[in-house]
């Protein structure tokens, strides 16, 4: 009986194998190289990274150079309201021999409208700017420490006071400013008197942010809020309030 060839249908095997090990491995080659191409596509190199990092760097210290600039102009008011008051009250005594507050029948000295009367509360003449002041930082209306804003203001020596609070005729933007005398600054800020035995006056400053404190400290004084002529009623960091300084006229 003759037999019937059959083609082989899967060739020769080696060769089949040979064909299968080729294609098995160019698959696996597209696959890794489709894995990479997609990790290009959506990692990032070290180099951007760091450009990232650098940009992120950048702007958190523009931030924080900005805070400084904001933080230094307000301190900068506050030490020229110190400043300002320390030049006009010296020359408010070597105009008319008194200081402000405690000049004796005013309106004798100064034309202002309505007549500059003098402070109660206190002895005019004697030498000192007397008269109470609260924690909340109002004087007593019509008191030396009251009238002393005012006196400077009519006599021309210092620009601005706000005429409708006669408990606080000086304001930053954060609370009160008086003059007072050591004893009164004492009372508000213990430790003054011992720290400025020798000073008679004290500027007092009502609700500072710490921060502004701190710097007028630091550009009036000796940059500590405990000790020198410049002095914090409370311990003060961060973004707390400081509830008095005072600082030597």
């Amino acid at each position: 009986m003759r037999e019937r060839s059959y083609p082989n249908l899967h060739g020769n095997s080696s060769d089949s194998n040979t064909d299968w090990q080729s294609n098995s491995g160019l698959f696996m080659k597209n696959i890794f190289t489709t894995s990479n191409n997609q990790g290009a596509q959506h990692g990032f190199t070290l180099v951007e990274i760091s450009i990232v990092l650098v940009i992120i760097g950048t702007i958190l210290f523009a931030l924080l150079k900005s805070q400084a600039v904001i933080s230094s102009a307000k301190a900068k008011n506050v030490v020229t309201i110190i400043n300002d008051l320390r030049t006009a009250t010296t020359y408010f005594k070597q105009r008319y021999s008194y200081l402000p507050g405690d000049l004796p029948a005013p309106a004798n000295y100064i034309t202002a409208t309505p007549a500059l009367i003098a402070g109660t509360g206190g002895t005019p003449g004697n030498g000192l700017i007397e008269g109470t002041v609260n924690g909340a930082g109002q004087a007593v209306a019509g008191s030396e420490v009251a009238q002393a804003p005012w006196q400077l203001f009519n006599a021309g020596l210092i620009g601005t006071i706000n005429a409708s609070t006669p408990t606080n005729y000086l304001n930053t933007n954060y609370g009160p400013v008086h003059i007072v005398t050591n004893a009164i600054a004492n009372g508000l800020v213990p430790g003054f008197t011992a720290l400025n035995p020798g000073a008679q006056h004290a500027i007092i400053f009502f609700n500072l942010p710490c921060d502004v404190a701190n710097e007028v400290d630091s550009k009036m004084d000796d940059g500590s809020l405990t000790t020198g002529a410049g002095l914090g009623s409370a311990a003060c960091t961060g973004s707390n309030t400081l509830p008095v300084y005072a600082i030597a006229l």
